[in-house]
């Protein structure tokens, strides 16, 4: 399915309204700056629409005021019309399975309060723990520096410049750049993204709605189209955060 970009950023500008209470890292491609409270744990789940579906779930806890560990996981769908499943195998008897694990953790570096803005590192090492076809194969890392600006109390960017790099493949560097405007409980946000690596450029733009159901519980909802490839897809999600020592 095929989104009209020009009307629809059109849309985000004019009728945009919140990012709630929860910060989250998802639904968008930019990662937040602000690293979880001391004993906060953070269940971030989702399922995306695309050619291979996915069941994406973070887990996130701080364990400090300036750092949190993380935990991310991908239960993988493949896409059963072709029949094809990579490398050739068939898709007949293959059921979902989880891709490679990956174990990280953000570390907040500044934050200026005086000029409303906070800068952090986050940092993941890709585990090959997924069986063959579903598996890098390799350990690789993920690395990102993640800057935010609050321009005011309700509206804010956020972008990111990162490197992937999976041993015995090329790197890859990426960028995300995130705008987002906050009223009571509603919030949409409009964002680009991409990556350049093994001799190729790739430009997406994804947009999305939140709404905070209470206060540790955030509904989500986006999609994301390639302004320069065949990118497309949809994705829901529920983001849950508790105190564990209370």
């Amino acid at each position: 399915m095929k989104f009209n970009f020009p009307s629809i950023l059109v849309f985000f500008f004019i009728h945009t309204v919140s990012w709630g209470q929860i910060i989250t890292d998802r639904p968008d491609q930019t990662e937040s700056s602000v690293t979880l409270p001391i004993n906060i744990l953070q269940v971030e789940s989702g399922y995306s629409f695309q050619e291979e579906e996915v069941f994406n779930t973070l887990f996130r806890y701080g364990i400090s005021n300036s750092i949190e560990l993380r935990l991310n996981t991908n239960l993988l769908f493949l896409d059963n019309y072709n029949g094809i499943a990579p490398h050739g195998r068939s898709l007949e008897s293959e059921s979902p399975k989880f891709g490679d694990l990956e174990l990280g953790a953000k570390i907040q570096i500044f934050n200026f309060e005086e000029k409303h803005t906070t800068i952090a590192f986050l940092t993941h090492l890709s585990i090959p723990t997924a069986s063959k076809y579903y598996s890098n194969n390799e350990y690789g890392t993920l690395n990102r520096l993640l800057i935010s600006h609050d321009l005011s109390k309700t509206f804010s960017i956020g972008y990111n410049i990162g490197y992937n790099k999976i041993y015995r493949e090329k790197g890859v560097f990426i960028y995300t750049l995130a705008i987002a405007k906050s009223i009571n409980k509603w919030g949409f946000y409009v964002e680009i993204f991409g990556e350049q690596g093994n001799n190729r450029f790739q430009s997406n733009f994804d947009a999305g709605i939140t709404y905070l159901i209470k206060n540790n519980l955030q509904f989500d909802l986006s999609f994301g189209e390639g302004l320069n490839n065949d990118l497309s897809y949809f994705s829901t999600g529920l983001s849950w955060n508790n105190n564990l020592v209370k």
